[in-house]
């Protein structure tokens, strides 16, 4: 006739511990990649790019 809903406001640490290490994983990548980029110009990549002057 009606359902029953549980609202466990205990503390789930396997969610806890997973989001923790999916956020440290991210970390991670992001610094390792905060070197690499490339500003479109002729000064990191021959070849030129976007930021080319126009005559």
């Amino acid at each position: 006739m009606g359902e029953l809903i549980v609202l466990d406001s205990g503390l789930d640490v396997p969610a806890l511990v997973s989001a923790l290490v999916s956020l440290l994983a991210l970390a991670i990548y992001a610094l390792n990649q905060a070197g690499k980029e490339n500003n479109d110009d002729d000064d990191s990549s021959p070849g030129g790019g976007l930021m080319q002057p126009t005559s």
